[in-house]
């Protein structure tokens, strides 16, 4: 599963592997849960409970590399910038691929993972977007979900 992966994710999925499994394996629906969570990646209880049976039907474990191949499975089902594009060209009611910057700031602010109003500002300064008139949803989304480099 390595070839799937760059080193930094399976560095990274390594890190909160085995910061939550101690014993270096993991056995409930709550443990991979939780993993898959703290990765950022968005899962059902369903998908859990198929991915622990699928994977732990051998010893009722899961070792690293079990933990990889669930990684890429459900990486090949999340498409987290097809989610959120899709999610934003809900709020374009004339369909014109723009959103206004005031609902997107609304949309940010009150919906799921909740941005403060100084977040959103900073996102959009970051993003090189004004913070009023309307917003290209493509754009907006290829410059938010695009990593930015950590040095």
């Amino acid at each position: 599963m390595a070839h799937y992966f760059s080193e930094s994710e399976i560095d990274a999925f390594k890190e909160c592997f085995f910061f939550h499994a101690r014993k270096g394996y993991i056995t409930t629906e709550g443990e991979l849960s939780i993993i898959i969570r703290s990765l950022g990646y968005c899962v059902t209880k369903e998908e859990v409970k198929a991915y622990l049976d699928k994977i732990s039907a051998v010893d009722g474990k899961i070792d690293f590399a079990s933990f990889l191949n669930i990684m890429h499975e459900h990486s090949q089902v999340e498409d987290k910038q097809k989610e959120l594009k899709a999610a934003l060209v809900a709020h374009d009611t004339e369909k014109r691929g723009y959103v206004d910057a005031a609902q997107l700031k609304n949309i940010l602010t009150t919906m799921g993972e909740k941005l403060t109003a100084m977040e959103v500002e900073s996102l959009f300064r970051e993003a090189g977007m004004q913070s009023t008139g309307q917003i290209n949803i493509s754009k907006f989304v290829d410059t938010v979900m695009t990593p930015q480099p950590d040095y």
